[in-house]
């Protein structure tokens, strides 16, 4: 499909003009993030930091371990569906087969990872249905993304956390907040949210005649490389503090981090638009999307710089205070990762499997810098050693991507002519 023009780029279709929905899914994403930091904060309030350290563990494990389950099917749906037309393929079929394949995968996973962090029972429990309700809710989302209903499938990923907060917002008010309180609230708002959103999908669900092609499957393991490392860019540094400093420590980077998460919100905001609309752009208007996230990520870093450790300090009530001086390696950490947007969507919707390739292999280099660094500066720098060692291997990751489109330089169409 060709995109009528604006001005000479191609940024409409019938849809809607891409930052337009990009703004509403990021209005969505907003009022997740809003309930999550809320949760982050009722619990770093009201729990010990121990207790509040083993929650940031498992949640900060749930999309590496959501990753290895779903070796890639997910995105490569998005990518194929969205250019194939999703009534002529059996999706429902198909994807039930790969939920039902990948769950017992997901389910030893975070049973390890329990052992591995001598986590309690009930933590281990929570470790597995978190992630197999993740799972279901990433495919079933995955095909209303590709039918560029975007809204809805951003709703059905953001609800758990909607649901959670609510009910420990409760919680907290008839003062019956604890460890185990906290876990069966996690537990039981993933497993509605999977519920309520799987009920609601079937009617729209692609359900047609033909058999999805083996191809998808072997492409999602391309994907499957990409999305591991990004899982594991977004879990290592925590992993790795929670083996070498312990749970307390963890507390602090998690918690602090949590207010800086501003910029993977609108990260995930542009990707989840952009990556299904590059197929079918008439060309990739890569001047005008870096200089509107230039502009984003100025504005943005601007604010947490300036108010940054003033609202650790209001929303923790000053229990955290000591990790402030983390925003900064955050900041740079995310506004590399608001451009990192734009090459991971194109390469992802729009190149071939050789851009796909070569994207992985740099992938792959940035996990394992991001792996020696953390482990190396952990031990010398602490805390800031982490945040530093990601900032330094997000940088990779965007060079590399940059790298690959300069080279399918005539696979993006016309360059504008302000190049």
């Amino acid at each position: 499909m060709t995109e009528p023009r604006r001005g000479g780029q191609p940024l409409l279709s019938a849809t809607g003009a891409t930052p337009r929905r990009v703004a509403r899914v990021f209005l969505i994403v907003l009022v997740g993030a809003a309930c999550q930091l809320l949760v982050q904060t009722v619990l770093a309030r009201e729990l010990t930091r121990e207790h509040v350290g083993i929650i940031s563990l498992i949640l900060g494990a749930l999309p590496l371990l959501s990753t290895i389950t779903l070796v890639g099917q997910d995105s490569t749906i998005v990518r194929f569906l969205s250019r194939g037309g999703a009534e002529r393929y059996d999706a429902r079929r198909y994807l039930t087969r790969v939920l039902l394949s990948t769950l017992p995968a997901g389910a030893l996973a975070a049973l390890a990872a329990s052992l591995y962090y001598g986590l309690p029972a009930l933590a281990a429990v929570s470790a597995v249905t978190l992630v197999a309700c993740q799972n279901g809710l990433t495919l079933l989302t995955s095909v209303a993304r590709a039918g560029h209903r975007y809204e809805r499938a951003m709703t059905g990923m953001r609800l758990p956390f909607v649901l959670a907060a609510l009910a420990l917002v409760v919680l907290n008010a008839l003062d019956a907040l604890t460890l185990v309180t906290a876990l069966w609230t996690l537990i039981g708002a993933f497993a509605a949210a999977f519920a309520g959103f799987a009920f609601t999908t079937p009617s729209g669900l692609a359900g047609g005649g033909e058999r999805v092609p083996r191809s998808v499957l072997t492409e999602g393991l391309l994907f499957f490389g990409l999305s591991l490392s990004f899982s594991v860019m977004m879990a290592i540094d925590k992993l790795i503090i929670g083996r070498m400093m312990g749970f307390e420590d963890l507390a602090v980077y998690a918690t602090v981090f949590a207010v800086m998460r501003g910029f993977d919100f609108v990260f995930y905001s542009i990707g989840y638009v952009l990556m299904p609309r590059a197929g079918t752009l008439s060309r990739v208007p890569l001047a005008r999307l870096n200089a509107w996230i230039a502009g984003i990520a100025v504005a943005m870093t601007a604010v947490y710089l300036l108010l940054g450790d003033e609202a650790v300090h209001f929303l923790y009530e000053g229990r955290y205070d000591v990790g402030t001086y983390l925003i900064l390696p955050f900041a740079l950490s995310g506004v590399l990762k608001l451009f990192y947007s734009v090459p991971s969507s194109v390469i992802g919707g729009r190149l071939p499997r050789t851009a796909l390739k070569a994207f992985l292999w740099y992938n792959a280099a940035g996990v394992v810098v991001n792996v020696v660094l953390d482990i190396m500066l952990i031990r010398t720098m602490g805390l800031w050693g982490a945040a530093i060692a990601t900032a330094i291997a997000w940088g990779i990751r965007l060079a590399g991507g940059y790298a690959i489109m300069a080279r399918h330089r005539d696979q993006l169409g016309p360059r504008p002519s302000n190049g």
